[in-house]
């Protein structure tokens, strides 16, 4: 008789246990899916990082842009101290983008051309006085009066307007007004001829490039 009530106890024990047992083997597997999703986040935030990257790289070339005019102002400042004062109404690349051509309009109306090394720091030829007739003083007195911007200020706005490096920039007239015409390269290899008014730097046209 007392051997039953022992048996009787060990089922009844046994049984009360596996209802337990049940449930913490449950808990385990809920906990093991839930680490899985832990591991799994990172991918699904893979889309917000591409987007950072990309954002970066608009913001790179943005920057880039303007570190392309940096030999370009820094080679007509250069130009202009060579002079010893004057107004910068052209500066364009040449001998495939070695050097600098620059042409200083001094307060005679006459014109001073400077050759500047590519990085816009040091004079290799010049100044060289221009020959200039009346004709050319007058339209030389009547850009720099006209030009409020300075090449610097119509490099900015080209490139504002077309991303890119500006390798070509004067002054000159266009249906009667005076505007700044440059030539930006863009990165794919483009070139826009951009043209502004050069007193308030409104964008008169901007146009691709087609000649070989």
């Amino acid at each position: 008789m007392q051997t039953t009530k022992k048996t009787t106890t060990r089922r009844i024990t046994l049984l009360t246990a596996l209802p337990l047992v049940g449930a913490l083997t449950l808990a385990g597997c809920s906990s093991d899916d839930d680490d899985r999703d832990d591991d799994a986040a990172p991918a699904a935030s893979a889309p917000a990082a591409a987007a950072t990257e990309g954002s970066t790289g608009a913001s790179a070339s943005t920057s880039g842009s303007a570190a392309g005019n940096d030999a370009l102002i820094a080679a007509a400042g250069t130009a202009r101290k060579a002079v010893g004062s004057g107004t910068v109404t052209s500066i364009e690349q040449e001998a495939g983008g070695t050097s600098w051509e620059v042409l200083v309009v001094t307060s005679d109306g006459d014109e001073q051309e400077v050759h500047v090394d590519a990085d816009g720091q040091r004079t290799t030829a010049g100044p060289t006085k221009e020959t200039s007739d009346a004709e050319d003083v007058t339209e030389n007195e009547r850009f720099v009066g006209a030009a409020d911007l300075s090449v610097a200020q119509a490099a900015s706005t080209l490139t504002k307007t077309v991303s890119g490096t500006v390798t070509e920039l004067g002054l000159d007239d266009h249906a009667g007004a005076v505007v700044w015409e440059g030539d930006v390269l863009g990165g794919s290899g483009t070139t826009h001829s951009v043209r502004i008014d050069a007193g308030s730097g409104k964008v008169v046209t901007n146009t691709v490039d087609t000649d070989d």
